[in-house]
C-alpha cells in the first residue's frame, strides 16, 4: 500500500493571530541600553556600584579598557526601568562617570521560573 499526501481546499485549519497570542501570554517592559565611561583600569568598583544601584534588572558588559586614557567603557542593559530612572540612578551611583549613547525600547518580560 502506498500513501500519498494530497492538498485540498476542503480542509480548513483554524489560525490564531500571532499578535493575539503574544499580547495575552507576555507583558511588555522597558529596556534601556546605555554606554557608561568610568575612570580607572579595573571595572570592579563600578560593577559593584552598578549592581547595588540597579539590582537584578542589570546586565553589564565591559566593552573597552583604555589603559592609555585610564578609563573603561561599560555597556549597561536594564530591564523594567525607564530611561529617566536609569540615568538618575547612574548619576548617584557613579559620581565620575560619563554617560554615552542611550537607547530605550520595549521587550517581552523575562519569564519567572
Amino acid at each position: 500500500m502506498m500513501l500519498t499526501s494530497v492538498a485540498t481546499s476542503e480542509i480548513s485549519v483554524p489560525r490564531v493571530s500571532r499578535v493575539g497570542r503574544r499580547s495575552t501570554t507576555h507583558s511588555m517592559v522597558p529596556l534601556v541600553v546605555i554606554d557608561v565611561t568610568v575612570p580607572g583600569t579595573s571595572s570592579a568598583l563600578a560593577r559593584r556600584a552598578l549592581h547595588a544601584a540597579l539590582g537584578e534588572d542589570l546586565r553589564l558588559y565591559v566593552v573597552t579598557v583604555d589603559r592609555l586614557r585610564e578609563c573603561i567603557v561599560i555597556r549597561i542593559e536594564v530591564i523594567s526601568r525607564s530611561l529617566d530612572e536609569v540615568i538618575g540612578l547612574l548619576t548617584v551611583a557613579l559620581e565620575r562617570a560619563t554617560l554615552g549613547r542611550a537607547h530605550a525600547s520595549m521587550v517581552r518580560a523575562p519569564r519567572a521560573d
